[in-house]
């Protein structure tokens, strides 16, 4: 469903990418782990044409992407959730839900949309009227995710989802991420410090270390790794 091949970008002259290659199989939950400034951030941004390749191809459904800008990328069906969420928070829960629609023409997919962010985060239907600069991490995080589905996405990126959260909203943020690629059969590329957490998730996993991918295995696989046991699992 998603494939780069050879991806290099660079920051001015500050090469952060070095020739990474990725898969992703449609259904699939993925995962991206590495190192803070390992590159992950970065990867997600270059798919989601917020960054520009400098060499490489990356394809999504079969099209190649690096020309087309964010707006139309999303327009394919791949929504990205940001590191640190990006919600807007002068406007109310609902209005940040409406403008992940933007795109969705039919007011009949929107609401079914709707009913299904509100199905998965009841608390963002209790939180409708309010601004989201006035809700907790946790719920920012669920406010960012409903924003990103209300795109009808075939697929999702997941930056950093469990970062300043409470651990015990972590576990029911994750639980929602299972139910979205389960229920839903959303495709996930998930960038994730908590290793452990997300290739407990994942089916796949990469390990990035200084724009480069280093490791590539099942999730199992991974978590028995000796050298990720010893870099990222504690």
């Amino acid at each position: 469903m998603l494939e780069l091949e050879g991806v290099d970008v660079f920051y001015g002259r500050v090469q952060a990418l070095h020739g990474v290659s990725i898969r992703v199989e449609r259904g699939e939950i993925v995962t991206l782990i590495g190192a803070n400034g390992a590159g992950k951030s970065t990867t997600l941004r270059t798919i989601s044409g917020l960054q520009r390749a400098r060499a490489g191809r990356i394809t999504f459904d079969g099209k190649d992407l690096n020309s087309e800008p964010s707006h139309a990328i999303v327009g394919l069906g791949l929504s990205h959730v940001p590191e640190g969420r990006r919600i807007f928070t002068n406007l109310t829960v609902m209005e940040n839900l409406e403008m992940g629609a933007y795109l969705v023409r039919d007011k009949k997919d929107s609401a079914r949309m709707l009913e299904r962010v509100f199905g998965l985060f009841p608390r963002l239907q209790e939180r409708g009227g309010q601004s989201g600069g006035t809700l907790s991490g946790g719920e920012q995080q669920m406010l960012a995710i409903g924003r990103a589905l209300m795109s009808k996405p075939s697929m999702l990126l997941l930056d950093e989802p469990s970062l300043g959260i409470a651990p015990i909203l972590v576990k029911e943020i994750f639980d929602e991420i299972r139910a979205i690629n389960k229920e839903d059969g959303t495709t996930i590329l998930l960038v994730e410090q908590n290793a452990n957490m997300a290739l407990h998730l994942a089916n796949r996993g990469y390990v990035l270390e200084t724009g480069r991918i280093v490791l590539e295995d099942n999730a199992g696989a991974l978590l028995d790794n000796p050298r990720v046991k010893e870099a990222y699992l504690g």
